[in-house]
């Protein structure tokens, strides 16, 4: 008996949710668009009530043209709404694999006999060429249940393909007989719980479902809808796992893409997530919802060894395979420097599954996973274990991880060796300094913010910020982003911070960034940076050597205001390092230098935001540029253009302007 699986809430598109949005915008052309090996399709048909039978997606729908369906099961005789949904999420044109193209579809009782698996026969099932199985359907066929979950393990691991099974609708405990019990596939849920989920029944009890949830929200509310969006992004990942540096083969491709994906699962996405040391998954959510954003950066981190002497950072993978009655250790580093990261690893290997000539056996090896910590790639402390009697999965989460070195150990306590994938994942921090942090109105000057990234840097990295302060936007300083993206092959990047000249003395004023809460990355919530902007150097005087009430009125404040009556104005006043309410002697020297009339001072080393000259002439009307001796930040000296001697009378007298 075989059943379809659609079962209402808003949010935002699935695509947006498992982070894949980010990740095309982000890695844009490092994304596979599909795997070259194809797609599997098999649907529950659906009766129009005249006995007419539909299973096959439509070709003709706008999501899929461009697709060479292969017909496995009997001609094409018109769509099901359905099948074409599915095949909207799983590889249609808006899908994580839209470049895919071939795609074989079956009627999912053809699929389970003589179709694909062969029941009931003497044969194996038929090889598949496949990279991805998709499977919205539920179904049993009683006395056969564990033969038809056996014959799909031996499958996927003779044929290296991936195989994602939707469980059903609504929250009951009890799982679906068929292909939701099985063990090497990955069994998809609703990220609102409202799917089947808990033990296993058949074909060895007590074993957690689903492996894996996904966005649910209207109009994606069933896990006929979720289960294609985990095979689109199973397609996603073993299409850059198949390719180089990687080029996986065989049975590597199924377990890596499921460690990958359970790793980097999302916790926080789903209420009250939690497992045991012998219950390696949440008994609702599994490893949690899947957030393809995470798969794809953990596979790029890259594969690595089991290794007593090398230091492995914060995300990667292996697939190896660990001796009978041995263990395979792990040492990684999180980064000082940073706050405290979510960190997860999942192990997946599989049964070996047996065909006598009359019936299937399958025989588990039993791999446990530890968490230590580690100095000088020796082991400290355990701090964690996974270590289920009956489970094909073993995954350690700690929800709050402190920089340090760590050390993850594969244990197989059975006599034969085992092949396994292991993967785990933790999040970078993205901390923030200000690196110029005092900046004025006037010249050219800018404040500098520093942003700075953890982990590796083989793609850019989003961050989104937090702005505030005392100084107003588009007022007092340039609109800043409200996010910045550390580039690909960097650490870190700056963010400028540009003053707006304004002319009024109003005091200092701050900008302060910080880094915001995201999914990507984790951060100090009581970490910002702060850019003082002051006001321009004479403004900064006015506000040292004048009230509030002064300061509202230009007959006492202005540059060109003289509130002392000692003939100079406060600009001159400001120049000269005077107090503009006391009448001063002059501190300008009259002087001789070289036969010419001159003039020297002394500067206000403070006042930076003036410009220096003088005039002379000769007869108090007509005014022409002196000649620079020094202007040095120390002190001024000009002369006269004309010898004293070559004229009766001549004058000369200070400049002083701003910008």
């Amino acid at each position: 008996m075989i059943f379809i699986l659609t079962a209402l809430s808003i949010r935002a598109d699935w695509k947006d949710e498992i982070g894949y949005t980010r990740l095309q915008t982000l890695a844009a052309s490092d994304l596979p668009t599909a795997p070259s090996q194809g797609l599997t399709q098999a649907e529950a048909p659906v009766t129009d009530g005249m006995g007419n039978n539909f299973f096959y997606p439509d070709p003709s729908n706008a999501a899929l043209i461009g697709k060479t369906f292969t017909y496995k099961s009997g001609a094409y005789s018109g769509a099901s709404s359905h099948a074409t949904h599915v095949a909207t999420n799983f590889y249609g044109n808006t899908s994580l694999i839209p470049g895919a193209t071939s795609v074989n579809l079956y009627e999912a009782n053809n699929w389970v006999t003589s179709g694909f698996l062969r029941r009931g026969t003497f044969n194996p099932p038929r090889t598949e060429t496949s990279a991805v199985q998709n499977h919205s359907w539920i179904g049993l066929v009683y006395s056969s249940n564990t033969e038809v979950n056996q014959r799909l393990d031996f499958a996927i691991n003779r044929d290296g393909f991936i195989s994602v099974v939707g469980e059903n609708n609504g929250n009951s405990t009890v799982l679906p007989d068929l292909l939701g019990q099985s063990y090497h596939t990955i069994t998809v849920g609703r990220d609102d719980g409202e799917h089947s989920a808990g033990f296993t029944t058949n074909d060895v009890t007590g074993r957690i479902k689903p492996d894996i949830v996904a966005p649910s929200a209207s109009p994606e509310n069933a896990t006929s809808w979720c289960t294609p969006m985990v095979a689109s992004a199973a397609g996603m990942l073993v299409a850059k796992l198949s390719a180089a540096p990687y080029s996986l083969l065989g049975a590597d491709k199924p377990r890596v893409v499921k460690a990958l994906m359970l790793a980097s699962a999302t916790k926080d996405t789903v209420p009250g997530w939690a497992n045991t040391s012998s219950r390696p998954l949440d008994l609702r959510y599994g490893a949690g919802e899947l957030n393809a954003y995470h798969a794809y950066i953990a596979l790029r981190s890259g594969r690595v060894a089991a290794s007593n002497s090398t230091l492995h950072s914060q995300r990667n993978w292996a697939a190896e395979t660990v001796p009978a009655n041995s263990t395979k250790t792990y040492f990684f580093n999180i980064p000082s420097g940073a706050p405290t990261t979510p960190f997860c690893a999942a192990m997946t290997w599989h049964r070996v599954v047996d065909q006598s000539i009359f019936s299937w056996s399958a025989t588990l090896a039993n791999l446990n996973l530890r968490l230590y910590q580690a100095s000088n790639f020796t082991l400290g402390n355990q701090l964690a274990s996974s270590a289920s009697t009956v489970d094909n999965v073993e995954l350690i989460h700690q929800s709050a991880l402190p920089p340090g070195n760590y050390a993850i150990t594969v244990e197989n306590s059975s006599a034969v060796n085992t092949a396994y994938a292991l993967a785990w994942h933790s999040l970078p921090a993205a901390t923030v300094v200000a690196t110029s942090p005092n900046v004025c109105e006037s010249g050219n000057l800018t404040g500098q913010v520093t942003l700075t990234r953890t982990g590796d840097t083989t793609l850019p990295l989003y961050v989104p910020l937090t702005i505030g302060g005392t100084a107003v936007s588009g007022t007092h300083y340039n609109a800043l982003p409200a996010s910045i993206t550390i580039p690909a092959g960097q650490t870190s990047t700056v963010m400028q911070i540009t003053p707006i000249p304004d002319g009024i003395a109003q005091g200092a004023r701050t900008v302060t960034v910080a880094v915001a809460a995201d999914f990507a990355l984790v951060r100090d919530v009581s970490q910002s940076a702060v850019v003082t902007i002051q006001d321009n150097p004479f403004e900064c005087w006015r506000i040292a050597n004048f009230g509030t009430l002064e300061l509202g009125n230009p007959a006492i404040s202005s540059e060109t205001a003289d509130p002392d009556h000692d003939q100079f104005v406060n600009l001159i006043e400001y120049a000269l390092n005077l107090n503009p309410k006391s009448p001063s002697a002059s501190p300008l020297i009259q002087t001789h230098h070289s036969g010419h009339l001159a003039l020297s001072a002394n500067k206000n080393l403070n006042a930076t935001d003036i410009t220096w000259s003088a005039e002379v002439s000769g007869n108090l009307s007509s005014w022409s540029p002196a000649t620079i001796v020094t202007n040095d930040s120390n002190s001024f000296l000009a002369r006269d253009t004309v010898l004293e001697t070559s004229a009766p009378k001549r004058f000369i007298r200070l400049k002083i302007t701003r910008p």
